[in-house]
């Protein structure tokens, strides 16, 4: 998954609300990027001025950039103008859907299924028919990553939801960096993915 991710960027408006895709080939230290925006995604950046980026692989950085002008309908010609820190991409949380379970050795005890509403590089939330009380802590199975992954993870807080099942928040804790890399490729992965069986689906 990592090598089809090379050069892939999420871009993002000034609230870090994903916008589109786009892929850029320029070296992270040039001025001015050539971003090669995805059809579909095009038209909602044409009006856009201020944007920001965050690359799907582990060296790419995340920076916030100024649309300068667009050749064709397309290509957009980027200046770069602040380099963002680690906690973009950290907290950066993408809808992401499965089924799965929580592990708690403390009550509520056992196995717990849940089911996730979004992931990042940092943490989960997820909905779970169980009081589960901040702090608690447990192990959670991540399904979406190319070998699953079970991770250890904090409840932060039970979040407002209009569903009946109540949702949480939860932060990773103790993760390896090759568990925080499947991850994050699984996020991005899988945002990629979306958007182009989207493009496709409109195409047809």
């Amino acid at each position: 998954m990592a090598g089809n991710l090379k050069n892939r960027y999420l871009i993002l408006n000034t609230q870090s609300i994903p916008v589109g895709h786009c892929t850029c080939r320029d070296d992270p230290d040039t001025e001015i990027w050539r971003l090669e925006v995805d059809y579909a995604d095009a038209p909602k950046l044409w009006n856009m001025k201020d944007i920001r980026l965050v690359g799907a692989a582990e060296y790419c950085v995340a920076v916030e950039g100024l649309i300068l002008r667009w050749d064709g309908d397309t290509v957009a010609m980027v200046q770069m103008t602040k380099r963002l820190g680690q906690e973009l991409r950290q907290n950066l949380r993408l809808p992401v859907r499965f089924e799965s379970f929580l592990y708690s050795a403390k009550k509520p005890q056992g196995r717990l299924p849940i089911f996730s509403f979004d992931l990042s590089c940092g943490g989960i939330s997820f909905f779970c028919a169980k009081a589960l009380p901040d702090g608690m802590r447990g192990q959670v199975v991540i399904p979406v990553t190319s070998q699953p992954l079970v991770l250890n993870i904090e409840i932060i807080r039970r979040c407002s939801s209009k569903e009946s099942v109540p949702m949480y928040a939860a932060k990773f804790v103790d993760l390896l960096r090759e568990e925080e890399n499947m991850v994050r490729e699984a996020v991005f992965g899988l945002q990629f993915h979306h958007a182009s069986s989207s493009a496709k689906g409109q195409n047809r």
